[in-house]
């Protein structure tokens, strides 16, 4: 592959949700207004020192508040921070052009977030991204976590369009051969979906992945090794199996082998 995994434990334990948005010029924290909209939506917002902290009471009166964080990122150069790659973002077309004329950005990430499901998580983040697209309006937003690039203008809280991601890379052993994968899930414990293929369109693999994707998101690690699952249009039965990323960061993943004639590469079976 173009860009096998590295060796060593998988990433997937304790990883926060994080959204950068990037800007031609430093949006103001501070704002009256910036801190009023945030507190409309949950009302113990707080400034703290240049940053913003906004908890989220969720359902379970055993666990503290969910708490999102809001602070300036760090300057382009330092501690080698650069622009973001938009090199894994194939439904923007304009990513590039968006994210050239940045020179700041604010992250927003949580904290607290031990025992939340993955849709409280992705929620509350979500609610607080929406807040400041519309307050401060960024050029572009990154998904560091997923390796994606999205367009402010169509995001929506709860959105997973940037949680996760599609990533596709080619075979550098079989020209014919390309590996697609989701990445995101990795941060909620979950499996990540991926095919090594060749003679199917990608942005029908793009798909069935993105949709494997979410209904893991939205149900839970409940496909087991040897399940099958249809293709989006109902036809087609593809089995599953668990196997090491073909791409970094290095994760078990599930793999949908589509079988002859389409299936690449070799199948490295956990069982």
């Amino acid at each position: 592959m173009t860009n096998p995994p590295s060796t060593g434990a998988g990433a997937s334990a304790g990883l926060a949700l994080v959204a950068e948005l990037w800007y031609p010029e430093a949006p103001d924290l501070g704002d009256p207004a910036l801190l009023a909209a945030l507190r409309a939506v949950r009302p113990g917002t707080e400034q703290q020192e240049g940053s913003l902290s906004v908890p989220h009471p969720l359902a379970d009166p055993e666990l503290p508040p969910l708490v999102t964080v809001v602070l300036p990122g760090s300057p382009l150069g330092q501690e080698g921070k650069t622009l973001p790659d938009v090199s894994q973002t194939w439904a923007w077309a304009d990513a590039e052009a968006a994210v050239a004329p940045c020179r700041s950005s604010v992250l927003v990430t949580e904290v607290l977030a031990a025992g939340r499901t993955a849709a409280e998580r992705v929620t509350s983040l979500g609610e607080v991204v929406a807040v400041l697209v519309a307050h401060t309006a960024p050029r572009a937003l990154h998904w560091a976590r997923s390796q994606r690039v999205s367009d402010p203008a169509t995001f929506g809280a709860g959105d997973l369009d940037g949680v996760i991601n599609v990533r596709m890379v080619g075979d550098a052993r079989d020209e014919d051969a390309l590996a697609m994968d989701t990445l995101g899930l990795h941060v909620f414990d979950l499996p990540d979906v991926q095919c090594h293929f060749r003679d199917r369109e990608p942005g029908e693999i793009a798909e069935l992945l993105f949709a494997t994707a979410v209904y893991l998101f939205d149900t839970g690690d409940v496909i087991e090794d040897g399940n099958t699952i249809s293709g989006t249009d109902g036809e087609g039965r593809y089995v599953c199996y668990r196997e090491a990323s073909l791409l970094d960061p290095a994760r078990l993943v599930l793999d949908v082998d589509l079988g002859e004639p389409w299936s690449a590469g070799r199948r490295d079976r956990t069982a």
